[in-house]
C-alpha cells in the first residue's frame, strides 16, 4: 500500500480522514486515485489538493453518516465506489456491531484498491462483485463464503478473540479480515476468469474439480484434515481441501504478495530484480519474508508471511499470475495508476459456493 504527501508535508495513510500535523481534512480521491488534502470551497463542497487533480468532491455518505469512510465522491449524499458494492450492513444503531462493521469496510477497501491496480473490473465484470456483512442472531447463522458474485463475511469475524479462537482451531496463521476478502474474492475470479473458460488448463495445475465433488470434499477434510504431505503440494492445509479452494488460497497468496510487494517497492526502493515474471516475484517476496519474519520473532510476534512456497506451489502461483496479469500494468509503475477494462466474463453461475475459510 502507498503513502501520500499532504499539502504540509507530512504522510497520509490510505485510511486517513485528517491529517494529524495540519488538521487538513483529507480521503481517497478516485480522479488521482491518491489519499489527498481537500480544500473547502465556497459553495460547501471540496476541493482536491493533490497534485494537479483540482477535482470537485464531497464526502462518501458513509463517513458523514457513520464515520466509517475515507472516500470521496462527486456529489453530496451518495455513496463512493467500494460502498456501493456492499448490499447487506448490519444494524447500525448497535454500537459493537458498527464498529465490527467499520473494521470490515477498511478492510474491503484495501481488497478492491488491489484489484483495481492489478486491473481487474470488479464493478463491470459478469457478475460484478458485491459484499454482504451480516451478523449472527439468535435465529439465524450466517456461513462466511461466495455465491455468484457476492462475498459475504460473517461479522463475528472482526471480533479480533473469535478470530483468533478460530485462527487457532483451524490452524490459520493468515486468519484475517483482509485474508478472509481475498479468499472469498478469489472464488469470485475463478468464475470470471476460469469457469467456461480455462478450466482444462485449470485441472491441469490444481486437479479436476468434479472429482471429488466438492459436497464430499469438504466433509472429508473437515473429518480427516489435509495428507500429511500437503504442504509438498499445497500453500496451505484448506488448500488441500478441494481445487476450488485450492486455488482460492493461492489466489489470496498471489493477492498478499502483490500487496506487499507494493509496498515495500514504495517504502523502500526494493523492486523484484528481473521483471514482472512470478518466479521473480516470487523470489523477492521470499527474500523479503526471512527478514519481515525475523522482525516479527524479535517482537514476539507471528511470522509476518509463514508460507512455505514448494516448486508445485511455483508453479500454481505462476499460473495465477499469467490468469490475472493480462490487465495489469507492468511491475512497478503502473501500480494504482487506474483501472482498466473489465476481463472477459464466464457464466454466471460457478455451481457451487466454497465455505470459506
Amino acid at each position: 500500500m502507498l503513502t501520500y504527501p499532504c499539502r504540509c508535508g507530512a504522510t497520509l495513510f490510505f485510511e486517513n480522514v485528517r491529517c494529524l500535523a495540519c488538521g487538513r481534512d483529507c480521503g481517497w480521491c478516485d480522479a488521482c486515485r491518491r489519499v489527498v488534502a481537500v480544500e473547502p470551497t465556497d459553495n460547501g463542497a471540496w476541493r482536491c489538493a493533490g497534485q494537479g487533480c483540482g477535482a470537485t468532491l464531497a464526502f462518501c455518505k458513509n463517513r458523514t453518516q457513520y464515520d466509517a469512510c475515507n472516500a470521496l465522491v462527486d456529489s453530496p449524499g451518495s455513496f463512493c465506489r467500494s460502498c456501493q458494492a456492499t448490499t447487506l450492513a448490519p444494524n447500525l444503531d448497535d454500537p459493537e456491531l458498527l464498529g465490527r462493521w467499520r473494521a470490515m469496510e477498511t478492510a474491503k477497501r484495501r481488497l478492491l484498491y488491489g484489484l483495481d491496480t492489478l486491473g481487474i473490473g470488479w464493478e463491470a465484470s459478469n457478475p460484478p462483485l458485491t459484499f454482504r456483512f451480516p451478523a449472527d442472531t439468535a435465529d439465524e447463522h450466517h456461513t462466511t463464503g461466495h455465491q455468484d458474485g457476492v462475498v459475504t463475511i460473517n461479522l463475528k469475524e472482526a471480533d479480533s478473540v473469535e478470530r483468533e479462537r478460530a485462527r487457532q482451531r483451524f490452524g490459520e496463521p493468515h486468519r484475517t479480515l483482509i485474508g478472509h476478502l481475498r479468499h472469498e474474492a478469489s472464488h469470485w475470479l475463478w468464475q470470471v476468469f476460469v469457469q467456461g473458460q480455462r478450466e482444462g488448463e485449470f485441472g491441469f495445475v490444481f486437479g479436476d474439480h468434479n472429482r471429488p465433488p466438492y459436497a464430499e470434499a469438504m466433509p472429508r477434510y473437515y473429518e480427516q484434515g489435509p495428507p500429511d504431505d500437503w504442504q509438498e503440494r499445497h500453500i496451505s492445509r484448506y488448500a488441500a481441501s478441494h481445487p476450488w479452494e485450492d486455488f482460492a488460497e493461492t489466489a489470496a497468496f498471489y493477492l498478499d504478495m502483490r500487496a506487499v510487494l507494493e509496498t515495500v517497492a514504495h517504502q523502500f526502493g526494493y523492486h523484484p530484480p528481473a521483471g514482472d515474471d512470478a518466479g521473480a516475484l516470487l523470489a523477492t517476496y521470499q527474500q523479503l519474508g526471512v527478514g519481515l519474519n525475523e522482525v516479527n520473532r524479535a517482537l514476539g510476534l507471528t511470522d509476518a508471511l509463514p508460507e512455505v512456497v514448494s516448486k508445485r506451489v511455483a508453479d500454481k502461483v505462476a499460473w495465477v499470475h499469467e490468469l490475472l496479469s493480462q490487465n495489469t500494468p507492468a511491475w512497478p509503475n503502473g501500480a494504482g495508476t487506474g483501472r482498466a477494462p473489465a476481463p472477459a466474463a464466464g457464466p454466471s453461475r460457478r455451481g457451487a459456493a466454497g465455505p470459506g475459510r
